[in-house]
């Protein structure tokens, strides 16, 4: 009896179990880093739901960044406050500005800590 190809197909699918794994494990570290470095900014809750968003990824994430009308809609403010937090959340340091602009102004977690 040959089990080379069942042999093959639970290496494979144990491989790819060990890079998810691995993967969540990175991005886990990487968020209690993330908020070992910005803890004591004086976030305000609503910043603190979207970073967490951000942060989280996933389909429940920004993965390409997110923009004001976004913030606007997770955090439950107005346009105006939506373009405030994401204007105190760079001076921050805590997210950064994508290239383009307008409307199509969109913000990534800074994913270089203690880097403005």
């Amino acid at each position: 009896m040959d089990i080379t190809s069942w042999l093959c197909w639970f290496l494979q699918t144990l491989e790819a179990t060990l890079q998810q794994a691995l993967s969540n494990i990175q991005r886990t570290l990487f968020k209690k880093l993330f908020w070992q470095t910005f803890y004591e900014l004086g976030l305000l809750p609503e910043q603190i739901k979207v970073l967490n968003r951000l942060l989280d990824g996933g389909e429940k994430g920004f993965e390409l960044g997110i923009s004001a009308s976004q913030y606007q809609k997770v955090a439950k403010v107005s346009k105006a406050t939506a373009t405030r937090h994401l204007a105190d959340l760079v001076a921050k340091g805590c997210v950064v500005k994508l290239e383009g602009g307008g409307r199509n102004t969109r913000y990534q977690i800074n994913t270089k800590l203690g880097v403005n």
